[in-house]
């Protein structure tokens, strides 16, 4: 069965902070993708070309992502904890998210993940509310039974109306 359209991907290259990059790794799409949402995959690499973790960037708004999903995900490398990268990457994913169109990201976690709450608080993401994951999501199957709800408004910030 073919797809009734294919996601315009676009090209990135590196987006760079003051200490880390972001490389697209590779796209997802279809039965590959969380929730079916197309997104883009990054790897988060030091300058030197160390690879800490990734980040991804659900382009979208459907319910399931808005609701448990999370249109970002994103994970250090045990090492390389505790020196904010995740947040920075959030910071460099927020162009990407920009040139689609997208205003505002929801982010969600689980509510024992303290450095992702963190990393949340840190790029001035809102909570909004604890929500229930539901049966027989690709997220119930991994484990997940609740999660944290962030809005996190990108046009506000960048100056955008």
């Amino acid at each position: 069965m073919t797809a009734a359209y294919s996601f315009a991907f676009r090209h990135y290259d590196p987006l760079v902070s003051d200490d880390i990059a972001l490389l697209l790794n590779r796209y997802l799409e279809g039965e590959r993708a969380l929730e079916r949402a197309p997104a883009y995959l990054f790897d988060v690499v030091l300058h030197d070309g160390t690879l800490i973790g990734q980040i991804d960037l659900r382009v979208g708004n459907s319910p399931a992502l808005v609701t448990y999903a999370g249109q970002v995900g994103y994970g250090i490398d045990r090492p390389f904890r505790g020196h904010h990268y995740a947040a920075k990457a959030c910071e460099l994913i927020r162009t990407v998210a920009l040139d689609h169109g997208m205003k505002e990201l929801w982010i969600t976690c689980n509510p024992d993940n303290l450095a992702s709450v963190r990393t949340c608080e840190r790029i001035g993401a809102q909570f909004v509310e604890r929500v229930a994951v539901p049966r027989g999501t690709e997220l119930w199957r991994r484990g997940d039974r609740e999660k944290l709800r962030y809005r996190w408004g990108l046009a506000d910030e960048a100056g955008i109306a």
